[in-house]
């Protein structure tokens, strides 16, 4: 049996955004494959990169799909700063 992809949109629209639905969706969607959605995130904060990490950890940890796409310009110069990549979290939409 196929689990279906649990799919968030980020919304972000400034570093002081409240995190408390992207906790509450990972909690969630726990054992399921889950797909991230940027698009709407101008930038990434430290403490929301912090939440992804670990999450991309646990999910793969358990060999469990976890993506995150739409990655704007704005969050990519935010990776950068944070010494990651900007294209950390590459993917075939925004590439």
């Amino acid at each position: 049996m196929t689990t279906a992809t649990q799919q968030h949109v980020l919304d972000l629209p400034n570093a002081f955004s409240d995190l408390d639905t992207l906790i509450s969706f990972l909690r969630n969607a726990r054992s399921q494959p889950v797909e991230i959605d940027c698009s709407k995130a101008s930038i990434i904060p430290s403490r929301c990169l912090q939440v992804l990490l670990g999450a991309e950890q646990q999910w793969r940890s358990e060999g469990l799909e976890f993506s995150v796409i739409n990655v704007t310009a704005g969050a990519r110069r935010a990776l950068s700063l944070m010494g990651l990549e900007p294209s950390r979290f590459q993917d075939e939409e925004t590439a």
